[in-house]
């Protein structure tokens, strides 16, 4: 898939207009590292969670550019929030334990201030997911974005830790705090800004962050980590990643291609998501199901991955 869905030559489905409408990060912006194109790729990448990708991106693209900015734009999250009263709005800690909102048989509302209209409850509506999800960008904003506060965390990630991989993980710990976001979320994010070959010229943390050992684990991928383990074995997110690390440490990428890191488990893990996602085979023409002749690829017989799914 390298080279064709990601790699040298492709634009991130984050940054396509076409895959993902109004919600596209523009590339520039990206490249640069501009906090805001960051807050909207980080709001954008959560809304990746619980569904299919594709229904994900049928979702995104389906707001117009108005409701996207709602949920993505930091300048005009910024706004709202300064033109709001709301009590609960003076820290992510406060904002993150006493924000109520919820969606209940008349609509979204929260018990603090019914009826009051508030960017929180717009975005409940706009994520069309659990009641609290439209406190996700609030929270992000307040904890990682507020007042410079995303180049200061950046910074101290580096002057303490000499380790760019290490400091790949901190960056993941530390965002995966915000509300509804969680360990899998945030490394889609930082691996996003620090990964080249899954993005050449659009990872703007890289080379002083390296991205390259982080792993999401998301159900496709942990479904082939179930198919090559022993029947049995521990179905934690830590454990899967750990096997996967592990097993991905003897693959040479560079056998295959030259132009990318000799060990990526990153990458490997990658590999594992498009291969073992049906929509992905489907689009890249890779499914054989429905053939007269199965290929010898991936036919039942032949691969755990493809029986596991």
């Amino acid at each position: 898939m390298y080279g064709k869905a990601e790699g040298p030559g492709t634009l991130p489905f984050y940054c396509d207009p076409s895959r993902v409408g109004a919600f596209a990060v523009e590339p520039g912006e990206l490249a640069r590292g501009e906090p805001p194109a960051l807050f909207r790729l980080f709001v954008a990448l959560s809304m990746f969670q619980a569904l299919r990708d594709v229904v994900i991106m049928r979702q995104q693209r389906t707001l117009t550019a108005e409701a996207a900015d709602s949920l993505v734009s930091a300048t005009i999250l910024e706004l709202r929030l300064g033109r709001h009263d709301c009590e609960h709005l003076s820290s992510a800690e406060i904002f993150e334990s006493r924000c109520d909102v919820h969606k209940g048989r008349t609509g979204v509302d929260c018990r603090s201030r019914p009826g009051t209209e508030c960017h929180v409850k717009t975005a409940t509506c706009l994520f069309r997911r659990m009641g609290d999800m439209g406190k996700l960008p609030t929270s992000a904003w307040l904890r990682a974005w507020k007042d410079g506060a995303l180049a200061r965390g950046l910074a101290a990630v580096q002057q303490g830790e000499p380790d760019p991989q290490r400091r790949a993980e901190q960056l993941v710990d530390h965002f995966a705090q915000v509300h509804r976001v969680g360990r899998k979320l945030a490394t889609m994010f930082v691996s996003a800004l620090s990964t080249p070959a899954l993005a050449p010229g659009l990872t703007p943390w890289a080379p002083d962050v390296d991205g390259n050992r982080l792993l999401v684990v998301d159900t496709n991928v942990a479904r082939a980590v179930d198919a090559l383990r022993p029947l049995g074995a521990v179905r934690s997110y830590e454990v899967r990643a750990a096997w996967l690390r592990e097993h991905a440490a003897q693959v040479n990428l560079r056998e295959f291609r030259g132009d990318v890191p000799a060990c990526s488990p990153r990458i490997v893990q990658q590999a594992l998501y498009h291969f073992c996602s049906k929509s992905n085979r489907e689009a890249q023409g890779l499914d054989c199901r429905g053939a007269s002749v199965p290929c010898e690829v991936c036919a039942p017989s032949l691969c755990p991955l493809r029986r596991a799914v």
